[in-house]
């Protein structure tokens, strides 16, 4: 069997070299921008504190029972 001849696919292309540079060069400096965010903490206020501490709704004890039928055929 033959080897499949390659010759024809050089990646010494100026098209692919520049758009794989493109391409890294975007990614480098996404991830620059995403390390070098400085995100703002969250500030807490009175109403957000009133909300954090509100007394919890007391849920009725419940019990139930769930049967499943099935027929094999």
């Amino acid at each position: 069997m033959q080897r499949p001849q390659f010759h024809a696919f050089r990646g010494e292309s100026a098209v692919p070299t520049l758009l794989t540079l493109a391409v890294s060069v975007w990614f480098l400096a996404a991830g620059a921008a995403v390390l070098t965010d400085r995100a703002e903490a969250p500030r807490a206020t009175a109403q957000n504190a009133s909300l954090a501490c509100a007394t919890p709704v007391a849920l009725p004890e419940m019990h139930e029972r769930i049967t499943v039928e099935a027929h094999r055929g």
